[in-house]
């Protein structure tokens, strides 16, 4: 049935607002509903609607809920030795930076009233059975203790010149972007999104077209029910009553340091990002209404007050004897108490866990789908047996929520009202291949082990660029337990290329002619293709591809990878190219997997080459490249040079600065020169630093005056050294100034620590007939950051012979001579730090070596 849907011819049709707002408003939880059930993504997707066995339901909730935390699962219970199959809590948030990151009066409220405070939670309420007197003031007491004693540091973020960090970066977000992140890179598979955010260019696939046209009963009939299901959101409460923008910020670009197990998993922000998105979510999740009603209105201290020792230390009390420490990780060491194991616990006990007495000591508002599932995973013999590696598998994808994004064997994959943000940079029409993430099915007999632990981890280079959703990371114990499991469930044939090809020596070139057939319509090469292809990067596919899969895949893509885009090239068994290799389609696809095996040591395929040939890529080799254009960052005027030696600028010929520097590939001046009204030439490199806007030179009554406004200079143009590279010409106040920038020469670079940089030479020539000559001190601005230092963390003023290096914290690296250095002085405001060197005497000479 699946085959005939997906061949269907559906006319595609735009995604309409009202089903965008709809799956906004589709928290499965209501803020102020004090006894919405605990929110687990993979119970209520598929448990919930019996789409998986209620016991695993169970076991599921078992583990989210963290009943192990207290309650051992058999396994573990009999003592055995192996408890690999013991059911392992998910346990809490870590708790050592608690007092700096959370709301005091967030936190009193939250412990005294957990499923009030944020509805969906599985953080169990502790203290249920008691007066709202004596909960407020438990929950206060362990307030003012975390408040106090649990003040760990935020961890350090280092900068880069590609990663920088601005000083407290966190106050910097923009709330436009952090919106655009959060509906383009994957958290709107999780969480609900904007009913105001505007979706534009998305349209159905005709499966999801089909989906509008059937019927409730059609749909159960064909099995689509759980693919036409709306899928609920996980609830995020009042965040701006929980977090300062520092704390949200710090726990977006690194959730693991408080959140080990990575139930919101790491999307690899930059500082910038995590402060853009912190600043949209603390805007958009915020509410000004009361949550706990008993709390005295005098009850908890604010959070610059200092609290009581005596209160700090009931605190401390309670924070043992409730046990706190089976869950969370502080400072506090505890022995957990003794408690029954799962098979011992009565369920149908009132005052039991799963009881309905107000006086039981642990309180979960379960509904009663969860209690039964809890029920019959306990009753089951299930918790006492060895757990199959399918059975592993899933509880862990379930667990990490990874079918919130992925479908596998026809389970999960993105909601179907949450599709219109899923889609490629530039609304490029993939299809649902292409803007939707991978399915995976048999993923395990397709990847190896290596590569996934790369994928899995975050450390695994993009092959799918055109795509707006990021992978993000995940824990260790995923990242270590998946590769493996999803080898052994999907039966890898992990035989090595010589097992599965033969002899494959002198076939890359018949390889590469293969290519020419139907590759690279599709596909990249490391990263070059054909002008408008966009498809997988097929470079280096042999660390990541098993080559039996390869095989298979090639043969017969169909039968492989349901409703894949790929074509069948060996229709019948038949090759295209029956000329070659004697038409033989394995030794053919040997010759393939041979030549992207061996990428770059053999040429790129003759139609990209051909077109490379054809196309407007500047490509400086032997001497360098210079193109006026229009670039980000450095405006309309822009001038761009390019050298041999891979490292390139752009001076902004308006404002006479040196604007951008990058490394890598240089520039595509097609739309410069051919396309009216075209986009700015973005650098086609990497690790892109951008300069600080305004002229570098200034006259200063005082070394710590303000940097003035924009001065009078005249840009003179430039003319063409011997080498190849430009002079830079410009007058100001009565002085002529040459500016000379160039790659850093091999001795220059071991100082820098970096392989290549730029060295800029700047003369400065009095002009004895111009009436506008300087009357007071020149100063040249070396550079400037929300903070300079030096790179070794001493002061930046030294005596010594070496050049003097200071460092912005966009992981610029700034080194100036000793004879400028000794007069240099640091100049000092509330948000920006500057190097100025004074201009003594005319002429004068600057050198400043840059390196990233």
């Amino acid at each position: 049935m699946r085959y005939l849907i997906a061949g269907l011819w559906v006319a595609t049709v735009a995604w309409t607002a009202v089903a965008v707002a709809e799956e906004s408003r589709s928290d499965l939880t209501s803020l102020h509903d004090s006894s919405a059930p605990p929110v687990v993504a993979g119970f209520d997707r598929f448990a919930r609607h019996g789409d998986i066995d209620a016991v695993d339901g169970g076991r599921l909730l078992l583990s989210e809920l963290s009943c192990t935390a207290c309650h051992a699962s058999d396994v573990a219970a009999a003592g055995k030795k192996n408890t690999a199959d013991a059911i392992a809590p998910k346990r809490g948030p870590r708790l050592h930076s608690a007092g700096l990151r959370y709301s005091q009066a967030w936190l009193a409220d939250f412990i005294a009233s957990p499923h009030q405070v944020k509805p969906g939670t599985t953080m169990p309420d502790l203290l249920g059975n008691r007066s709202p007197q004596q909960r407020r003031e438990i929950s206060t007491a362990i307030a003012a203790f975390l408040a106090d004693t649990q003040r760990a540091d935020y961890p350090e973020i280092k900068a880069t010149g590609a990663n920088p960090v601005m000083f407290e970066f966190w106050n910097r977000g923009d709330a436009d972007h952090g919106s655009e992140i959060f509906h383009t890179r994957g958290c709107v598979a999780c969480h609900s999104s904007d009913a105001g955010y505007v979706v534009t260019g998305a349209i159905t696939s005709p499966v999801d077209a089909l989906l509008e046209e059937l019927d409730p009963e059609e749909l159960a009939d064909m099995g689509l029910a759980a693919a036409a299901r709306r899928v609920d959101s996980i609830p995020l409460g009042d965040l701006a009553a929980k977090y300062t923008r520092k704390s949200l910020a710090h726990f977006l670009h690194d959730p693991a340091h408080t959140r080990p197990a990575l139930r919101m998993p790491d999307f690899k922000l930059s500082s910038n990002e995590s402060a853009d998105l912190a600043e949209y979510l603390l805007s958009a999740y915020s509410s000004d209404e009361p949550t706990f009603s008993a709390k005295p209105s005098s009850a908890v201290s604010s959070d610059d007050a200092a609290n009581d020792a005596a209160l700090v230390q009931r605190g401390r009390e309670w924070f043992t004897e409730l046990n706190c420490a089976a869950c969370h990780d502080s400072s506090i060491k505890a022995a957990s108490p003794s408690v029954m194991p799962l098979s011992a616990v009565n369920f149908a006990a009132a005052k039991s866990c799963l009881g309905d007495s107000p006086q039981r000591p642990v309180r979960y508002p379960l509904d009663s789908v969860q209690r039964d599932a809890i029920a019959k995973a306990i009753a089951s013999n299930k918790l006492g047996q060895a757990v199959s590696a399918t059975q592993k598998l899933d509880d862990i994808l379930l667990a990490s929520n990874c079918y919130g994004c992925h479908q596998r064997d026809e389970r999960g994959g993105i909601g179907r009202y949450r599709k219109p943000y899923f889609e490629t940079a530039g609304h490029i029409d993939l299809g649902d291949e292409g803007r939707l993430p991978p399915p995976l099915t048999g993923v395990g007999a397709k990847l190896t082990s290596a590569h996934l632990a790369n994928v899995v981890s975050g450390k695994a280079p993009p092959v799918r660029p055109y795509m707006q959703i990021q992978m993000p990371r995940f824990s260790l114990d995923v990242t270590r337990a998946l590769p493996k499991l999803f080898a052994e469930v999907d039966e890898a044939n992990d035989a090595d290329t010589t097992r599965v090809f033969g002899k494959t020596k002198d076939l890359a070139d018949a390889g590469r002619e293969l290519m020419d057939i139907g590759c690279v319509q599709c596909h990249t090469f490391g990263g070059d293709a054909l002008p408008g292809v966009v498809g997988v990067d097929l470079n280096k596919i042999n660390s990541r591809i098993h080559p039996a899969w390869f095989e298979q895949f090639l043969l017969n893509p169909g039968d492989v990878k349901a409703r894949t885009r790929m074509p069948t090239f060996f229709v019948d068994g038949k090759s295209p190219k029956p000329d070659l290799l004697d038409g033989d389609p394995k030794r053919q696809i040997a010759a393939m997997w041979t030549y992207l095996s061996e990428l770059p040591k053999y040429p790129l395929p003759s139609k990209i080459e051909k077109s490379r040939a054809e196309n407007y890529e500047l490509s400086p080799t032997d001497r360098p490249m210079i193109l006026r254009t229009f670039m980000p960052g450095a405006g309309p005027h822009a001038i761009a040079v390019g050298f041999p030696e891979q490292v390139h600028f752009a001076f902004d010929a308006e404002q006479v600065r040196l604007a951008t520097t990058w490394r890598g590939r240089f520039l595509d001046a097609q739309g410069t020169w051919f396309v009216r009204f075209a986009p700015p030439a973005d650098p086609l490199g990497q690790e892109v630093v951008e300069f600080p806007e305004g002229f570098s030179f200034a006259k200063l009554n005082q070394a710590d005056d303000p940097w003035p406004l924009p001065p009078d200079v005249r840009f003179g143009g430039y003319r063409i050294n011997a080498d190849g590279s430009p002079l830079f010409l410009y007058r100001y106040a009565g002085v002529e100034v040459t500016d000379h920038i160039e790659p850093l020469a091999a001795e220059d670079r071991s100082e820098t620590h970096h392989k290549t940089g730029l060295r800029r030479t700047i003369t400065l020539t009095p002009i004895e007939s111009d009436a506008n000559a300087t009357v007071a001190p020149l100063w040249f601005r070396v550079h400037q950051g929300d903070r300079m230092t030096r790179i070794d963390d001493h002061t930046m003023r030294h005596e010594s012979g070496q050049n003097e290096t200071g460092q912005n914290e966009a992981g610029l690296t700034i080194a100036i001579p000793p004879s400028l250095a000794r007069d240099a002085h640091v100049y000092q405001s509330d948000d920006v730090t500057e190097w100025r060197v004074p201009v003594r005497e005319f002429p004068f000479k600057i050198e400043v070596n840059y390196s990233w």
